[in-house]
């Protein structure tokens, strides 16, 4: 899989994701989304993306079951990469389509990430 769940620090899920997101990797995001979400908090996630490549092409991106379902009780959430998939990710995850704060930090920044999804 691409996507690693790092750690889940209070509401904040940390993850990286590497090479080529598939959807499993995408299902392992909302399950550990969905572990916060039990514990009656909102939910906030920071992505590191470490020689991400993109999304697999051909699977079924157009699934926003979670997103109605739960885009909601999403607050906030971070991607730390290199500039080059900033409009990508943004499109991705519905940045101005959805009450979601969403920012993108370069590499070099992700301290101030940690702040932000925290803050």
């Amino acid at each position: 899989m691409a996507c690693e769940i790092i750690r889940t620090d209070g509401a904040v899920v940390y993850a990286r994701i590497s090479g080529v997101m598939r959807i499993a990797d995408l299902q392992a995001l909302q399950s550990a989304g969905m572990d916060v979400l039990k514990q009656g908090i909102k939910a906030r996630l920071l992505v590191t993306l470490q020689d991400f490549q993109g999304w697999e092409k051909g699977e079924d991106w157009g699934d926003v079951g979670f997103q109605i379902s739960h885009g909601k009780d999403i607050e906030r959430m971070a991607f730390v990469g290199e500039e080059k998939w900033k409009d990508d990710v943004f499109a991705f995850v519905g940045k101005g389509l959805r009450s979601t704060q969403i920012e993108f930090f370069s590499p070099s920044a992700l301290k101030e990430a940690d702040s932000w999804i925290r803050a």
